[in-house]
């Protein structure tokens, strides 16, 4: 079920496209079933955090933005996806609404649904209207030789070309949404900053992971592609929601909800709304 949030004049539903279970120690090396159990109310009986494949659709004046797009209808162990168009309706989003679609980067849980199959097999662009926008060190990276743990749905890349448009840091998705660099996860990858009247929110991607790695900062996930880079991105974003309250989320955050920074004991952590 959606969940909407507004940021002064503009509105951000939030909604997911399915979910993965992943073994805690395993996404993050750094961390044992020791160091977990402060932050046990994140995992299951199994020791599994669960990563919903969160999308957000926002509106802002005229414009209607759709940041992320999900894991798209593939079911295999853990992950499965698929719900993102269903969701959207529920919600009162039709495809033909959606005017830009901002992929956060390129790993196939966040640009699933960018392109679907029709009844004939032939991968077709699933936002008619829309312009898709990534950044071009994404484009970059995505086009070149990848090392054997990347998987890239070049499927998709070439179905959205006619329509993709580089979008850097600092660019303007719509009034108010603007890119928000934060490479390391992947060379390319980037959030969104949200700001209206005197309200701010961050849209992080997987520039954070996990909650836990506001608390735990020398974890880092098994998916990022230079580490210590994605570390100092998530240490300046996350001193800059803290020190000014602004709301703040990532596509694997739990409860599709935001949450703000705060800080006790010395540490900081993400309370939800």
């Amino acid at each position: 079920m959606a969940n909407v949030f507004r940021v002064g004049e503009i509105e951000i539903t939030v909604v997911s496209d399915g979910e993965a279970k992943l073994k805690g120690t395993e996404y993050f090396p750094a961390s044992t079933p020791e160091t977990w159990a402060p932050h046990k109310a994140l995992l299951d009986d199994e020791g599994y955090l669960t990563f919903p494949f969160t999308c957000f659709v926002i509106r802002s004046g005229e414009r209607t933005v759709l940041i992320d797009t999900g894991l798209g209808p593939l079911k295999s162990g853990t992950y499965r996806g698929g719900d993102l168009m269903g969701e959207l309706a529920s919600a009162g989003v039709r495809p033909d609404d959606i005017d830009t679609v901002f992929i956060t980067h390129l790993h196939a849980d966040h640009c699933g649904s960018a392109a679907l199959r029709d009844d004939d097999k032939q991968i077709q662009i699933t936002f008619p209207n829309a312009t898709y926008r990534w950044t071009s060190a994404e484009q970059a990276y995505w086009s070149g030789e990848l090392p054997p743990q990347q998987i890239a749905r070049r499927d998709i890349f070439a179905a959205v070309a006619p329509r993709w448009n580089a979008a850097d840091g600092g660019a303007s998705l719509a009034p108010g949404v603007d890119v928000y660099s934060i490479p390391g996860h992947t060379p390319g990858h980037a959030g969104v900053v949200v700001s209206s009247g005197t309200g701010r929110a961050f849209i992080l991607g997987d520039g954070v992971s996990c909650p836990v790695q506001l608390t735990e900062t020398d974890w880092s996930g098994a998916g990022d592609v230079d580490p210590a880079l994605a570390r100092a991105g998530q240490e300046a974003a996350a001193r800059e929601a803290e020190g000014s309250g602004a709301l703040f989320a990532a596509a694997h955050f739990p409860g599709l909800t935001f949450g703000r920074v705060l800080r006790g004991n010395g540490k900081r952590y993400w309370s939800p709304v």
